[in-house]
């Protein structure tokens, strides 16, 4: 290239002793202004390839802010702009690279960076910026691929409804989120469907992955850290032409639910604008579960075994002793612990409570429902199906964990669906045991075991219809952490989403277009509550067990997903 360049210039007249001198100064000229052009062109590259990647770094100057020193108002470094546009998602909002140059030690804060108010539907961006600390770092602790260093719990809280509303933060993309001992940024958009003043409140569970006790490390004390959060910094979301589509006004108008895992919210029973006997009924604490999207009914359960016996005569329903609890109030017909529900067996262990009406702490066992007498009865599983009832056959998993016995996977024998029958529901309650016990590349490991032994004997043919599964996801957990020194339950609330998470996304993409697969979200029910009901929940029931009013609820989600699609 030099040499091209130099046979457009025209040759000097000069003498031959000087010539060499002169081509010399000539050359170094020519590749000095190559080089500042290269210069050039590789920092207008930079700029132009990072735009897309992140529009957080189409603004170059910001408003310089102290290392090490918490800015009075976080706003203030992304609203120094000429023009304010109306910026609603996290992408489009600069992240100022002071944030990600203070010093260790700094406080941990909550940023809102617009808090101008919002309609009904419309998102709020809410970010969590958590400095580096000098404590000295536990190295064996590693998140999950993808996974956080810090484990953040924090909602939005109605000032005046006490609707809670989760903050999904997710690392940035910054390359600092990626190294233990760096600045870690957190964001998420949250969607608000309620009127309110929204605060946010939260803190840091967990630093440096210490949520996710892996293979032999052992669960870590449960020691939250505070996390600043401004009085000013609140959100208010405004109907002001009266149209919201989730007004309580409205509910009733809204089509049946028949999914069940839908978003929603608690609302105070005296607060329904309607007769409570058309919705499920409240926990407790006199909250109703109310679904944005779809309307959820009061259904009996004898109207659930006709629902049954019509689209689902035979159900396989799998899982552990969060599962007995719901199938006892299957079993019983709704009728297990209404009367006496301030019982320890209602509110948390109902391990050694006797039962009569299904073996439910028998390993298999099987119920016939009886919709026209109302009355249920045991069955010998691999007894001849009733022509009229339906049937529930049950399996007792301690999820998929080496500590069954026998084995799980010994459950699916030869002839399974001839000796126990076709079901047209499965019913898959996972992840409890998994997380405490197990490492997550086990439990992925048998995830993937488990679709294939699905897939093989509940086959798809001709002369049956496909299989529907739903998959029940672990209990909500937060708020502490089990310090039994024999059990050494691993439970932490990252770490359950994350189980739940894998066993979801296994199941859909092996089944995803051959059969339905649907996701009963209990979780999201409990983290729905008030952060109170939540922690004193988990604080009262060392086997994280729901009370027997939350089993209710969470059953009629399950059966209005059946019975109304």
């Amino acid at each position: 290239m030099t040499e091209y360049l130099e046979s457009m210039l025209p040759m000097p007249a000069v003498p031959h002793s000087n010539y060499r001198r002169w081509w010399l100064f000539r050359r170094k000229t020519w590749i000095f202004i190559m080089g500042a052009a290269l210069f050039v062109c590789f920092m207008l590259m930079r700029e132009y390839m990072q735009v897309p990647r992140s529009p957080r770094r189409m603004y170059i100057f910001e408003k310089p802010v102290s290392m090490g020193i918490l800015p009075e108002n976080p706003r203030d470094d992304v609203s120094k702009m000429e023009v304010q546009l109306p910026f609603k998602r996290c992408t489009e909002l600069p992240i100022p690279d002071s944030y990600w140059n203070l010093a260790q030690d700094s406080p941990a804060f909550v940023s809102i960076p617009q808090t101008t108010d919002i309609e009904i539907d419309e998102s709020i961006c809410v970010r969590v910026v958590v400095p580096a600390k000098t404590t000295q770092m536990p190295l064996k602790f590693a998140p999950f691929p993808g996974a956080p260093w810090d484990s953040i719990l924090l909602d939005l809280v109605g000032q005046n409804t006490n609707i809670s509303v989760p903050v999904p933060l997710e690392k940035t993309d910054h390359t600092s989120n990626f190294y233990r001992d760096k600045v870690h940024i957190y964001e998420a958009d949250v969607v608000l469907r309620d009127v309110d003043v929204y605060r946010p409140q939260g803190y840091i569970e967990y630093r440096h992955a210490m949520w996710n006790a892996e293979g032999f490390l052992d669960p870590q004390p449960f020691n939250p850290e505070r996390l600043i959060i401004r009085p000013d910094l609140q959100i208010t979301v405004t109907d002001n032409e009266q149209l919201s589509p989730y007004s309580l006004h409205k509910y009733l108008d809204m089509p049946l639910c028949t999914e069940p895992n839908g978003d929603g919210r608690w609302i105070p029973i005296e607060s329904l604008p309607f007769d409570p006997q058309q919705v499920p009924p409240p926990d407790s604490h006199g909250l109703v579960w109310l679904p944005y999207k779809c309307r959820l009914q009061r259904i009996a359960y004898t109207d659930f075994a006709k629902c049954l016996a019509q689209k689902y005569p035979v159900v396989h329903w799998y899982g552990d002793s969060n599962t007995r609890r719901a199938l006892k109030k299957v079993a019983t017909l709704g009728k297990w612990c209404v009367d006496n529900p301030d019982s320890l067996v209602c509110k948390c262990n109902d391990n050694m409570e006797p039962f009569s009406e299904y073996g439910a702490n028998h390993r298999l066992s099987a119920f016939d429902l009886d919709p026209e007498a109302g009355t249920t009865s045991m069955a010998d599983p691999f007894s001849a199906l009733p022509a009229t009832k339906p049937r529930i056959v049950t399996f007792k998993w301690d999820g998929l964990t080496t500590r069954n016995t026998p084995p799980w996977a010994d459950y699916f024998i030869p002839n399974f669906e001839q000796k126990l029958g076709h079901p047209m529901l499965a019913i898959l309650g996972m992840t409890n045991w998994d997380t405490a016990f197990e490492t997550h590349a086990f439990f992925a490991n048998e995830a993937d075991r488990l679709t294939d032994k699905i897939n093989t004997t509940y086959a798809l043919s001709n002369n049956q219809p496909p299989t529907d599964i739903v998959l029940r996801t672990g209990q909500y957990y937060c708020c502490t952490s089990d310090m039994d020194p024999y059990w050494k339950r691993r439970y932490s609330r990252l770490r359950n989403h994350y189980f739940d998470k894998t066993l979801i996304e296994t199941f859909k993409n092996k089944f995803g277009h051959e059969r339905r697969v649907m996701v009963w979200d209990v979780a999201r029910i409990t983290e729905r509550r008030p952060y109170n009901l939540r922690r004193n929940d988990v604080l009262t029931c060392e086997a994280n067990h729901v009370r027997s009013q939350l089993v209710e609820i969470e059953n009629q989600v399950l059966m209005n997903a059946l019975c109304n699609s």
